[in-house]
């Protein structure tokens, strides 16, 4: 938990002018990755340049992580969204 919470960090220290990135672990090791950085400054360059997508998967060693681009000066695609749902079942209140 230290080693994710250490890689956090460093994501949100990094500049991403015009967006907000989120993280999810998908899987995890006990060995820090080192190419998070460039592959951040890649994926920014690639959607300045007209990517349209703003999901992306990471690899690196055992480390697998998935990469989403937030603009934070627009509204989020709603592919993108993070939305919550409810659930109402039957007899619930």
């Amino acid at each position: 938990m230290e080693l994710t919470n250490s890689i956090l960090k460093m994501i949100a220290d990094l500049p991403t002018p015009g967006y907000f990135v989120v993280v999810e672990f998908i899987q995890t090791t006990n060995k820090m990755p080192q190419g998070i950085e460039l592959f951040i400054q890649g994926k920014l360059e690639a959607i300045e340049n007209g990517v349209t997508g703003r999901k992306f998967k990471y690899k690196e060693e055992e480390w697998v992580m998935m990469f989403t681009f937030f603009p934070t000066n627009q509204v989020v695609d709603e592919r993108y969204a993070l939305k919550n749902k409810v659930i109402k079942t039957r007899g619930s209140r």
